[in-house]
């Protein structure tokens, strides 16, 4: 048909106005883009890192050894040694660095505390059970040496091995303070209590003794050894450089 005229009119102009209005707005090419409704994927699981057991324990562990409770420390050390264990075979967690390192907070302090309740055999059974690349740590190699003159019954090794443990974590190279601290209270309180069973064995085997032969069973020199001598009631003669120790029945736990 024709096309339509255009609006001539007032009234046709005003209507072909809100005609116009009414339309929506044409599309072109350039308008934004949709917005993306995809969803994000979300990052990739993170393997779960387990706690370190024996960093968690160590403490309680240093506590009950300041504290001089040695049962208490053994049980709970045994159990950490335990636990971690079964865990880590469970979880092929054997070859982690961090937790063989951390592993001497737990297995170190539990073998000075076999020690000092004269319990040798267990400690050492400790000390055997460990993997091979563990007993080559210089901390496990000083413990080896002492439980292996402790059972010996070799005295002079026994304080030098101690000692020597003793200036091993006070060297600068050694890095875990706090452990230091556990071992020299450890080993201090070792020392003690295996003097204190020397003073025993010695009254039961000995009715005197060189002050020299003395000094080598307690690893001290006379102006500390006498004193101690003294307390435990043996007698000093100064003129022979001879101890009298005083008799007892009591048993040497």
């Amino acid at each position: 048909g024709p096309p339509t005229p255009p609006p001539t009119t007032d009234v046709e102009i005003q209507d072909e106005a809100r005609m116009n209005d009414t339309l929506p707005p044409a599309v072109d090419g350039t308008s934004d883009p949709a917005p993306d409704t995809t969803s994000a994927q979300p990052p990739p699981q993170q393997p779960i890192q387990l706690q370190d057991p024996y960093g968690l324990i160590f403490p309680r562990i240093a506590e009950l050894a300041t504290q001089k409770r040695w049962i208490e420390l053994i049980d709970i050390a045994e159990i950490t040694e335990i636990n971690a264990r079964l865990a880590h075979s469970r979880q092929a967690l054997s070859a982690n660095d961090d937790h063989k390192l951390s592993r001497l907070f737990v297995i170190v302090p539990l073998v000075l505390a076999y020690f000092i309740k004269n319990d040798l055999p267990i400690a050492k059974l400790v000390l055997e059970r460990l993997p091979p690349d563990i007993r080559l740590n210089p901390l496990i190699k000083n413990l080896g040496l002492l439980a292996t003159s402790y059972s010996a019954g070799a005295y002079e090794q026994i304080y030098s091995n101690a000692n020597a443990l003793v200036n091993a974590v006070a060297k600068p190279e050694f890095q875990q303070p706090e452990l230091a601290q556990v071992i020299n209270i450890m080993v201090e309180s070792f020392l003690f209590s295996f003097r204190d069973r020397t003073f025993l064995l010695l009254s039961r085997a000995y009715t005197s003794i060189t002050l020299s032969l003395a000094e080598m069973y307690f690893g001290l020199g006379s102006s500390e050894l006498l004193p101690v001598a003294a307390r435990h009631g043996w007698a000093y003669d100064t003129s022979t450089k001879v101890l009298k120790p005083v008799p007892t029945n009591e048993p040497a736990s």
